[in-house]
């Protein structure tokens, strides 16, 4: 097959960061994308500059790059059907729009004998997020090509764990590509899932302990982001930098953290040096102002960031699950409740919730 990448999705995480790695694996790029001003943008330059702020500060231009309107099925098909690896960034919710063209692109496939088993890695950071693809895709593809899809295609679930902030009008108003990224660059993707061999790209990790990957992103990186989303709107804090700065937030955010990662070293194995590691290199990730990262993205949707197995309710199970008391994560969920951005759809939902219920 060829050295090409196709990857659906040319926003945050696909623009931001898989195409850096493929670009730096020395693969071709095919951004598909909805956003036709981003797909012509793409075709007129055929790169762009990602802009690393904070440690390892530099630009890096992204070369090799060209786009298709994720309308053009047939078009999308034929470069699913000679990819090297595919790669999703586009939303769980968009999951099924992408299907149609991803199908094809493996029916096309199956017609060379010569082919190499194809994997997708999906960048969604939700658990399911492999079987609503591959579902919808089998739904796309005659029945005698299902166990080609079983024996041939990876389902490849992935940890996205780099900061990607959101871009102001102004700053897109001066360069539609731009973006601004932090250097961390590790993918931690789940090892069952790859068909065939691995493939060589620059900071993919595959991992057996797949979903203890999950459970750490999740309960730890997301859940200290929002504990200081909350906990720094109701200061007046804007930026992520300056809740955690503040003595009290941060001490708060710090020994929920060390709880966490008790209760993920007892259900999965992790030893304590790498937890600590982990947990210390958050904390500098974090304190990077040079991000510009703000309070408003990290709590963002407190909805669905209040849901049972999500980032703060999740976390005090699961410390409730291993004898260990969530006080500070239930400091955070009183945040969340008392999140009252007008700006904010969900968080105006949950206060018309909060006072009608």
């Amino acid at each position: 097959m060829e050295c090409i990448a196709v990857q659906f999705g040319a926003g945050n995480i696909g623009r931001g960061f898989t195409a850096q790695l493929f670009h730096e694996s020395g693969y071709e790029v095919v951004f598909v994308e909805a956003v036709p001003s981003v797909v012509d943008e793409i075709n007129r330059r055929k790169k762009y500059t990602i802009h690393i702020v904070g440690d390892g500060e530099q630009d890096v231009e992204i070369t090799n790059v060209r786009a298709l309107h994720s309308e053009r099925v047939e078009q999308v098909a034929e470069e699913v059907a000679r990819a090297g690896i595919a790669c999703t960034a586009v939303g769980v919710n968009v999951l099924k729009q992408v299907a149609p063209s991803l199908a094809r692109g493996i029916a096309l496939r199956s017609q060379n004998p010569d082919a190499a088993p194809l994997n997708i890695l999906i960048c969604e950071n939700q658990l399911n997020a492999n079987e609503i693809l591959r579902s919808a895709i089998l739904q796309q593809l005659p029945a005698d090509l299902h166990g080609y899809v079983d024996t041939h295609v990876g389902f490849v679930l992935c940890v996205v764990s780099r900061m990607v902030p959101v871009m102001t009008p102004e700053e897109k108003r001066q360069d539609l590509l731009a973006i601004k990224v932090e250097a961390y660059k590790r993918l931690p993707v789940d090892a069952k899932a790859i068909k065939g061999e691995t493939p060589e790209i620059v900071g993919l990790e595959p991992v057996e302990n797949f979903l203890g990957y999950v459970e750490r992103k999740l309960f730890v990186h997301n859940a200290a982001h929002a504990m200081l989303g909350y906990l720094g709107w109701l200061k007046g804090y804007r930026y992520v930098h300056e809740a955690m700065a503040d003595e009290e937030t941060r001490g708060m955010v710090q020994e929920s953290m060390a709880e966490v990662a008790e209760a993920l070293i007892r259900k999965h194995g992790f030893t304590r040096e790498e937890m600590e590691e982990h947990v210390t290199d958050l904390y500098h990730r974090f304190q990077n102002a040079a991000l510009g990262d703000q309070i408003a993205r990290v709590a963002r949707d407190p909805e669905r960031k209040l849901r049972p197995d999500d980032r703060l309710t999740g976390a005090a199970r699961l410390l409730l699950e291993n004898g260990l008391e969530p006080s500070g994560f239930c400091t955070a969920i009183a945040a969340a409740l008392l999140y009252d951005n007008p700006e904010d759809v969900s968080a105006v939902a949950l206060q018309r919730r909060i006072e009608e219920e």
